[in-house]
C-alpha cells in the first residue's frame, strides 16, 4: 500500500487561480475609478491649453520690448508679422493658433484702452463639453485665476469676467467678456 505524498505541491490549483484573477479584476476597477475621480482629464487638457497661451503672450510682450529698442518705434502691423520680418527677424516664427480656442490668434492692437498698445487674443470656440458650460468661460476663469490666485476659478454660463475698461485699470493680463459675450485675453504693455 502506498503512502499519501505530504511534501509540499508544485503549482497552484485552478480554483486558486480563478480567485486571484477575480481580485486583480476588482482591485484594478477600484483603482480605474479612484483615478477618474482624482484627475479631470479635460480640464487638465485646458489648463495646458492655458499655459501654451500664457507661454505665448510672453514671448510676444518680450518682443514687442526687444522690437522697440531696436527699430526705436511701436510694431503698427496688427498680424504681428513685424516681429518675423527679415529686417528685424526678433521672433523665428509667430505663436501658432491655438484651435482648440481659436480660429483667429493672436493680434496687435496699438491702442487698446486710453492708447495703451497691446495684445488680444479671441477665445471664440464655444465649445460644449461641461453639458450647460461653455469652454470659453472655462478658459477664461483658468486664465484669470493663474494670473491672481484670488479670482474665483469656478466659472458658470456666461459667467462675466469683468469689462476691458475695469480690467485695464486693475491688470496688465486679463479676460474679459465684451458686449456679445465673447471672451478676450488682453495683454497691456
Amino acid at each position: 500500500m502506498k503512502k499519501p505524498y505530504k511534501g509540499m505541491r508544485k503549482g497552484i490549483s485552478l480554483v486558486e487561480m480563478t480567485i486571484a484573477v477575480i481580485l486583480f479584476g476588482v482591485l484594478a476597477t477600484i483603482a480605474m475609478l479612484y483615478y477618474k475621480s482624482l484627475f479631470n482629464i479635460d480640464l487638465t487638457a485646458k489648463k495646458a491649453r492655458v499655459a501654451a497661451l500664457m507661454d505665448q503672450a510672453y514671448q510676444l510682450s518680450g518682443a514687442y520690448d526687444v522690437y522697440l529698442a531696436q527699430m526705436g518705434v511701436s510694431p503698427t502691423d496688427a498680424n504681428l508679422s513685424d516681429f518675423n520680418a527679415s529686417n528685424v527677424m526678433i521672433l523665428r516664427s509667430l505663436p501658432r493658433d491655438i484651435r482648440e480656442m481659436t480660429s483667429i490668434g493672436w493680434e496687435l492692437n496699438t491702442s487698446i484702452v486710453n492708447g495703451r498698445p497691446g495684445f488680444t487674443f479671441p477665445i471664440d470656440l464655444n465649445g460644449t463639453s461641461y453639458i450647460t458650460l461653455k469652454d470659453d468661460d472655462v478658459y477664461c476663469a483658468i486664465f484669470n485665476h493663474e494670473l491672481n490666485n484670488s479670482i474665483e476659478y469656478n466659472a458658470t454660463n456666461n459667467s462675466d469676467f469683468g469689462t476691458l475698461a475695469t480690467n485695464a485699470a486693475l491688470y496688465d493680463e486679463f479676460c474679459y467678456t465684451d458686449a456679445t459675450n465673447k471672451h478676450w485675453v488682453v495683454i497691456l504693455k
